[in-house]
């Protein structure tokens, strides 16, 4: 490690001219001091303590005395001499004012003043004061007599530390053209804590470690809530440093007391230890305009970092950033994105105008965890990121996530893959990839987009193949200015090619205008594109119902061009209000309606030019009856604890840690109608101490019926249970106990009547069992679930339906009321049979095997076609295969190995190694290819337990 701030000055200067100088400026208009101000001078040369500090021939020389002074006036200045340098802590104990801010900065020349922390907490650490400005100084934070402490032991070191304790809105915050480098906190994984080598700070780990630091405590319930209202950071150089770049971080989870005003602008973060830029806890923070380089690349051991990312946000826009060379140490333990929407972040968040290059894990990532809001990814470039981060994928997205008109290239020969969901959407973008013979995956949607070098996807609509025209692709080097080369040629066959798309930006990458004719395709809307189409479509036919609830009506229509479907807007018929959109669909869900109300509606279609077509025919629909009980209004036994916030129905739910079964939840509907409901839970926010098998249970007019419920997943929204008859009137319940694994929330339930529902209406049956497999006299469950033909599923056997059992040898396996036991050893299968008005339905056939812990077969033979041999045969392929059924509580791992012997020994083999989990079974294969000759040849088949490599799981096979 060579520590700039001993010596790299001229190397520091040189590169903040270089990089960073043209942008910056001293003090922003508004914040000089006023004439009736103080400007205090610190020399740590010339000046002495003694001074009165308030000219530059009377300068104070040491932080101890800035320190000492507790009476700083808004608008007065604390300057350092340039080219001066300190050890120790910057810490103030004044706020400036609105308009009127107390200024930290330079004096007399060009050189920043450098502050060396000297191992402290932070070179400059201030605490519940605002109005504030810093500027124009260096910054450092290692142990001068020890500069590589860090590599043997945990310290917890910021460059600059700003804190909120108990106290906000903090206002009126800038920090500007700093230098800020060799920060040698710790860069432990964020997953993971430690104490501090020094043993001062406990739970500690690369989010408490930074260039620039900002925190907000406030998780004493009984105390006022600590944010930021105005924080602006920019134009700084933070390099070469261990830790994090900027981090910005907080404890609530109510928006209203979330940090606002927050801007991230023009700062350049590179070449250090673990993450760019993270923003967290946060209303539409603006992060733009910064560039990230070599992110993680300067301190060894770093996981799970990126470029640029959000958390718990609400509403961002990261915009005009660079990101490159993101670092992944090991690729099981690194995200490595250039982009990042993380855990409990909410509304939309839109990535636009970027340029993301050689980032080891990817372009973008989320966490599966988006509230109410989609992820907007519009007009960036990607040149060359890999996927060498744990998902494996350029774009590892679950989320709700449009992404429209960027462009993805990459010459590396490693393809293009993005995660395989269907909640990703793909507009206009260009997929130029080289050397690639992966597919791309199945569910996102895929709409006008073009692709060269990696085969298109087969459900994209539009698809353009061939090669798109760029000007010169591939050509991106480090800086915004360098990727001119993915515009397009006039000759393009992109331009023109696209489709409009909802709510875009107003401009392209290179800010041109769009649109000015037809969409084109990428990031570049050619600036002479004259193509338009003013004909608008047909209007759309056949609208029909296919679906409701109590808040949401599904309809279904036929708008097509070209044999691809329209984009379309429903319309509330009673006032002409747009209720929802889709883009190249013709299905569309309705939500947000009130229960047991009737409604109309009607379509316009919408071709890729935005022109509609006249409104469809009418059509109507009453939303189902719904009954809510919250959890104030159910009656709990034992210590349940109330609860608000982490998007709960009504913002409050009951918690209580795992316990034995006997503390309940029970929520008592009043039932207005007798028939069947669909049973719905509402599930706060899950976290990782939540209980992963919450016991609820629903008691209907047929019976009652147990579920295990996750409650660790995303919540705020309602989950079914199933499908449950219930009488009218108070009989039914639904009851929650505290047994689990975790943590367990009780929050509101609903049933929902499900008015055209009915035993009559079943027209198939499925049986499951929850073991295929059992030993001697053990039990297990099965369910027999009718089927409707809207799909909708009821549970028959706790509904108290009629049923009858086909078992093909009784003596194996015995059945009744949902219970299977296991009588002898064997295998049989049976059927349901459901009656009703007169007609049976027979259901499929399933298996049960009883037997002993392990069962495996001895490995057989056979040849390409799959008929069973008894002798070895030359140029063949042969193929060993055996059955292992493990009917235990643990799972086994196991291996078949086929090897070929000659006269003098091995050959060759091959393996399948596999787990066969517990109460299940595998058929294992291994095949190899004999030679020429086989004369003397032979061929053996085991089977082997992985965890004991001398025990045989079953007698060996040879075939000769």
């Amino acid at each position: 490690m060579k520590l700039k701030g001993i010596v790299g000055r001229a190397f520091t200067i040189m590169m903040s001219a270089a990089v960073l100088m043209t942008a910056w400026i001293a003090v922003a208009p508004g914040e000089h001091a006023y004439a009736d101000n103080t400007a205090y001078y610190v020399d740590a040369v010339n000046g002495n303590d003694s001074n009165n500090g308030t000219s530059t021939t009377t300068a104070w020389r040491t932080l101890s005395k800035v320190n000492a002074k507790t009476n700083y006036l808004p608008g007065d200045q604390i300057l350092f001499k340039s080219g001066t340098s300190y050890t120790g802590s910057l810490k103030l104990r004044n706020s400036g004012a609105s308009g009127n801010p107390i200024i930290v900065g330079k004096f007399g020349g060009d050189i920043k003043p450098i502050i060396n922390a000297n191992a402290a907490y932070a070179a400059i650490e201030l605490e519940n004061i605002q109005y504030f400005t810093l500027q124009d100084l260096e910054i450092t934070n290692y142990k001068a007599a020890d500069p590589d402490d860090y590599l043997t032991g945990f310290y917890r070191r910021n460059g600059i530390w700003i804190k909120a304790f108990h106290n906000g809105p903090m206002r009126g915050i800038t920090i500007r053209n700093m230098d800020i480098h060799d920060v040698t906190g710790m860069n432990l994984t964020g997953e993971t804590t430690t104490t501090t080598t020094d043993g001062k700070d406990k739970g500690v780990n690369k989010n408490s470690n930074a260039g620039i630091q900002i925190d907000g405590w406030e998780w004493e319930p009984t105390q006022p809530k600590a944010y930021y209202d105005g924080l602006t950071i920019e134009n700084n150089y933070i390099h070469d440093l261990v830790t994090i770049g900027i981090n910005m971080a907080g404890h609530s989870s109510d928006t209203t007391y979330f940090n606002r005003n927050v801007t991230i602008r023009g700062n350049s973060i590179m070449n250090n230890g673990a993450d760019g830029i993270i923003i967290g806890v946060t209303n539409n923070p603006l992060i733009e305009n910064n560039v990230t380089l070599d992110v993680g690349a300067y301190a060894p051991g770093i996981k799970w970092i990126a470029g640029i990312w959000v958390w718990r946000t609400n509403q961002s826009l990261v915009q005009f950033n660079e990101v490159g060379r993101v670092n992944a140490e090991i690729k099981n333990d690194s995200d490595s994105t250039a982009f990042d929407t993380d855990i409990q972040a909410q509304g939309d968040q839109i990535f636009q105008y970027n340029y993301s290059h050689e980032n080891e894990g990817g372009f973008f990532m989320d966490m599966n965890q988006l509230k109410n809001g989609r992820n907007i990814l519009r007009y960036n470039i990607s040149q060359n990121d890999k996927r060498n981060g744990w998902h494996s994928f350029t774009i590892n997205s679950a989320d709700p996530s449009i992404f429209y008109n960027n462009v993805f290239y990459n010459s590396l020969g490693i393809g293009f893959q993005m995660k395989n969901s269907a909640n990703a959407t793909f507009i206009n973008n260009i997929f130029y990839v080289t050397g690639s013979t992966e597919t791309y995956a199945a569910l996102p949607r895929f709409i006008n987009n073009a692709f060269y070098g990696q085969t298109a996807p087969a459900q994209g609509l539009s698809n353009i193949v061939g090669n798109p025209g760029f000007v010169n692709p591939g050509a991106g080097g480090d800086g915004m200015t360098t990727v001119d080369g993915y515009k397009l040629n006039a000759s393009s066959p992109l331009i023109g090619a696209g489709r409009v798309v909802a709510n875009h930006g107003v401009r392209d990458f290179w800010n041109n205008p769009i649109y000015t004719g037809l969409p084109d395709i990428g990031a570049f809307e050619h600036p002479t594109s004259t193509i338009t189409d003013t004909v608008a479509p047909s209007a759309p036919t056949a609208v029909t119902v296919t679906g409701k609830s109590d808040t949401t009506v599904s309809l279904s229509w036929t708008s097509v061009e070209s044999s691809v479907p329209l984009d379309a807007d429903i319309y509330n018929a009673a006032n002409n209000q747009v209720l929802t959109s889709v883009i190249a669909a013709n299905t569309a869900t309705v939500t947000g309606l009130t229960p047991g109300t009737a409604y109309s509606f009607y379509i316009k279609a919408k071709d890729r030019n935005w022109n509609a077509s006249v409104a469809s025919a009418t059509v109507s629909a009453t939303t189902m009856v719904a009954v809510t009980v919250d959890n104030t209004q159910a009656v709990r036994t034992g210590s349940w604890t109330a609860a608000t916030g982490g998007n709960a129905y009504n913002n409050d739910y009951h918690r209580i840690a795992a316990g034995s079964g006997s503390s309940t939840v029970k929520w008592t509907p009043t039932i207005p109608t007798t028939g069947y409901y669909t049973v719905y839970y509402f599930l706060p926010d899950g976290t990782t101490s939540r209980a992963g098998n919450a016991s609820y249970t629903v008691s209907g007019a047929g019976g009652s019926k147990a579920y295990s419920v996750d409650q660790r997943v995303k919540g705020g929204s309602w989950v079914p249970l199933g499908i449950h008859r219930f009488s009218q009137g108070t009989t039914g319940y639904v009851q929650l106990n505290d047994t689990g694994n975790g943590e367990v929330a009780a929050d509101a339930v609903k049933f929902v009547y499900e008015s055209t529902f009915g035993l009559d209406d079943i027209v198939s049956v499925q049986l499951t069992t929850k073991k295929l497999q059992m030993r001697l006299g053990e039990t297990t469950t099965y369910t027999v679930t009718g089927v409707d033909n809207l799909g909708k599923l009821v549970d028959l056997v706790a509904d108290g339906a009629a049923l009858t059992y086909t078992v093909d040898n009784p003596s194996i396996a015995g059945l009744s009321s949902g219970i299977i036991t296991g009588n002898a050893n064997g295998a049989t299968q049976f059927r349901a049979n459901f009656t009703f008005g007169g007609n049976t339905l027979v259901s499929n056939s399933a298996d049960v095997i009883v037997g002993p812990r392990l069962t495996v077969d001895v490995p057989t033979f056979t040849n390409a076609s799959g008929q069973t041999i008894t002798s070895i045969s030359a140029n063949s392929a042969i193929t060993a295969s055996s059955r292992v059924i493990n009917s235990s509580e643990k799972q086994i791992s196991a291996t078949l190995i086929l090897a070929l012997y000659s006269p003098t020994g091995l050959v060759s083999y091959t393996i399948q190694e596999a787990v066969v989990n517990k109460y299940d079974n595998k058929t294992f294969t291994a095949t190899l290819t004999t030679p020429a000759s086989v004369s003397g040849y032979y061929i053996k088949g085991y089977m082997w337990d992985n965890t004991n490599d001398t025990a045989a799981l079953a007698e060996e096979a040879t075939l000769q």
